[in-house]
This record gives structure tokens, sequence and C-alpha cells, in this order.
């Protein structure tokens, strides 16, 4: 989710409201996909893969808000939004992290639950190879040489 999303007053159902939302998020994040990244209604249409009519004459609601997002930012300092885009790296990083650490001690139990049933086996096949008194038979020492 982004501020375009975040900020959206209700829970979008309609496929192409969400797709401009999500469009709006990407632009605003410098993360476009489709687009030039300019901040303006022909690129948030060009993101969200709609044409400019959709969103300048169906959704002028998203439009608005979109455009509205877009005058906050650049009413951020740049100082500020470096800022807040590098805490916003940190916060991704720190996740991915987590992921990372999650599946590492996911990795580890497994490794963990092996190891203790191959000691088992192992100690098992060495009581039996102890039990039993003929495991080594000696070969015969007179053997002809040719």
């Amino acid at each position: 989710m982004g501020p375009a999303t975040d900020t959206w007053t209700s829970h979008e159902t309609d496929r192409q409201r969400r797709a401009i939302l999500a469009a709006a998020d990407r632009l605003l994040a410098g993360t476009s996909r489709r687009s030039t990244g300019n901040l303006s209604t022909v690129q948030l249409a060009a993101e969200a893969g709609v044409k400019y009519w959709i969103i300048a004459q169906k959704h002028t609601d998203l439009r608005d808000h979109f455009q509205q997002l877009v005058r906050e930012a650049k009413d951020t300092p740049v100082a500020q939004r470096k800022n807040l885009d590098a805490h916003q790296k940190i916060q991704n990083d720190h996740a991915e992290l987590r992921r990372h650490c999650t599946g590492l001690e996911e990795l580890v139990q497994a490794y963990a639950l092996v190891i203790n049933e191959l000691t088992t086996e192992n100690q098992q096949l060495k009581a039996r190879l102890e039990g039993s008194i003929d495991n080594v038979r000696a070969l015969p020492r007179n053997r002809r040489r040719p």
C-alpha cells in the first residue's frame, strides 16, 4: 500500500478503481512500471493501463485525490522526502530480513529433526552390530600362492 491507497476514504472493490489507486501509489513512490513517472493525470492513466478519459471524466474523485497528493508531495521539502524514502527503504529491508530469518529458522528446525533421526538410527545400527558375534569373519591364512 502507498499514500494514495492509505489516504483514500473507502475500500474499493472495483478492479479499475483499485488499479488507478495502485498506479497512483507507484507514481508517488517513484516506481512506475508503464509510464514515464511524471506526476500527471495523463501518466496516471498510462500507469493504470486505462484511457485518459476514464480518469478525467469517469473517476474524477480519484483524479482529484491524486492531484491533491501530488501537490502535497511537491510541498514537502526534498530533504524530508529523502528521509522518508530512506526510512521506507529501511523498513522494507527490515521486513525482508525478517522473512529471511524466518526461513532460516524453519531450515534449522528441519535440520535438527533430520540430525536427531539419523543419530537415533545410527545408535540402533551400532547396538545391533555390537550384539552380533559373527559380524566379521576371518579368512583362512593357508591359501596357496601361485
